[in-house]
């Protein structure tokens, strides 16, 4: 069933300017709402279409977006922009720096990094791949929270002081290299954001208008390079629901919805509460489960479709048996 629009969607397509969070549901018709906005952005309030960002967390996301986008709009969308927090911010770095493909770092290449470290720090452990693994996690992790503080130091098969002896050569042999890893493209970006002003200047000047979709899924570093660029106008419209989150392993936190609104006192919120892609029990059922879930915006979402079969419940004995 196509989403029918509904008065909750209109008021926040038609938001004006200011920040606003969109509590979306399930099914809530969220890319609907942020397809529309865009509509609304540049054909009603002529806005400059090329002065409004619309961010995603995946390629396929920013692609099926702007394949949407460009349904509803036709070519007036082709000004747009549209991209992951990475393509964003790595583009802004590419533009300052000068780089190119190269500067971006191999599976291969980061292996052997690591590897050579660990020669270098006297660190033996029975399986070093694992502990490879362990440690790309967690110097994600350390990067992404903006922080020392990560309780994972590298799959727990080194301390926390080795931990932070590797990720001090591996920090330094990358910038000695000119190389970044995915993460870098957020990080470098924040540090250059924060250490040549008038350069973010230029990026704020450009987007005026931001919009980020599953926004349940950033983390702190992705939260404070966007609310950077956002000033000072804070046209900063995110669309998300925290009862979603999916990659709390990578270091999002759901919670910043909550921040957000504590920062943002002035924001306008709205809520999409209508589910239209699954019957009524569905819905119901799923709204009890999720209930117990604690520090979250209070939802009470209902289905526009009431009928359908009552939810069963079954147990297995096995996963040949389920």
């Amino acid at each position: 069933m196509g989403i029918i629009n509904n008065a909750a969607q209109e008021a926040a397509i038609r938001h004006e300017t200011g920040p606003a969070l969109v509590l979306a549901g399930p099914g809530s018709g969220k890319t609907y709402v942020i397809t529309n906005r865009l509509k609304y952005l540049t054909e009603n309030l002529d806005i400059d279409a090329s002065s409004v960002l619309t961010i995603t967390f995946t390629k396929a996301a920013a692609a099926e977006m702007k394949s949407r986008t460009f349904s509803l709009m036709g070519e007036k969308a082709s000004a747009l922009n549209f991209g992951t927090f990475h393509a964003v911010f790595y583009s802004i770095l590419r533009r300052t720096f000068r780089l190119t493909s190269e500067n971006i770092i191999t599976d291969n290449i980061r292996n052997t990094l690591l590897r050579d470290i660990l020669r270098e720090l006297c660190i033996k452990v029975t399986d070093q791949n694992a502990l490879i693994c362990g440690l790309i996690s967690a110097i994600s992790r350390r990067k992404n929270i903006i922080s020392e503080d990560v309780t994972d130091d590298g799959n727990s098969l080194i301390d926390r002081d080795e931990f932070n002896a590797v990720y001090e050569k591996y920090s330094k042999r990358m910038n000695e290299l000119r190389l970044l890893d995915f993460d870098d493209m957020l990080l470098k970006c924040r540090e250059l954001f924060l250490k040549r002003p008038e350069i973010l200047k230029q990026w704020q000047q450009r987007y005026k208008w931001i919009l980020i979709d599953e926004f349940q899924d950033i983390n702190p570093l992705q939260y404070e390079v966007v609310k950077m660029l956002a000033l000072p106008e804070n046209n900063l419209f995110a669309v998300g629901d925290d009862d979603q989150s999916i990659y709390g392993f990578r270091g999002s936190r759901p919670g910043i919805m909550k921040e957000f609104k504590n920062e943002y006192y002035d924001m306008a919120l709205y809520r999409l509460s209508v589910n239209y892609r699954s019957a009524g029990p569905i819905v119901a059922a799923a709204g009890t489960v999720i209930a117990d879930n604690r520090d979250r915006f209070e939802k009470e979402i209902t289905a526009f479709d009431i009928s359908g079969d009552i939810v069963e419940i079954k147990e297995f004995t096995d996963r040949e048996a389920e």
